[in-house]
């Protein structure tokens, strides 16, 4: 994956979150809750249009919609979406998937008592310690 922001040789970013593709907002996302105490998150999760479950399978049909990061905190549960720059000069058709994608997304996680989607722009996610701080604000 192509990254958003011109990064330092220090973050070391891989290109990867458990050796699934990531781009550079994704990786700092997943490092910043990495740091939160009690969190922990599965990256890049789907709900199947077939079962209405989540899952770690890829099928790429319609009506599969994919979780950027499901946080888990014992019982509570936060599903993350990551909004790169291409959402922030949306069309308005496009906005109306995103809704779609938010409400499919929070009523197939309604029987586990989640929250609701929290959405995150990409400029939030421009360096790690803007990242830190937005995880922080989310999860805490």
């Amino acid at each position: 994956m192509r990254n958003l922001f011109p990064t330092d040789d220090a973050e070391n970013l891989t290109g990867a979150i458990d050796d699934k593709p990531a781009s550079d907002i994704e990786e700092r996302a997943s490092r910043a809750i990495d740091k939160i105490p009690g969190w922990s998150y599965t990256f890049r999760i789907r709900i199947s249009p077939l079962t209405g479950r989540l899952t770690e399978r890829f099928q790429n049909i319609a009506g599969e919609y994919e979780i950027d990061f499901l946080c888990t905190r014992g019982n509570e549960m936060k599903p993350i979406l990551v909004d790169g720059e291409v959402s922030h000069f949306l069309a308005s058709w496009q906005k109306v998937q995103d809704e779609q994608k938010e409400t499919m997304i929070n009523a197939a996680l309604k029987k586990y008592g989640a929250h609701s989607v929290q959405r995150i722009e990409f400029w939030r996610l421009a360096d790690q310690k803007r990242a830190d701080i937005t995880l922080r604000e989310i999860l805490l």
